[in-house]
């Protein structure tokens, strides 16, 4: 196995490294808490739909039946 080599880094350079990730990675959360939002509204929304469609469904099984 070769051994690793360390570089030696400006501490300014891995801050800004750091920072330029650390923004990367919230700018990326943001995104998928929205779209974590986005997708649970469209889903209260289908199952509404499909609660109305099913009483719908059943309304109509019943007066048949009856």
């Amino acid at each position: 196995m070769s051994e690793s080599k360390q570089v030696p880094i400006a501490p300014q350079a891995a801050l800004n490294e750091y920072a330029a990730l650390n923004e990367f990675q919230r700018n990326r959360n943001l995104l998928l808490a929205q779209q974590v939002h986005e997708l649970s509204a469209t889903v209260d929304v289908l199952c509404a739909e499909l609660a109305e469609t099913r009483a719908a469904l059943e309304a109509e099984l019943n007066k048949d039946g009856a």
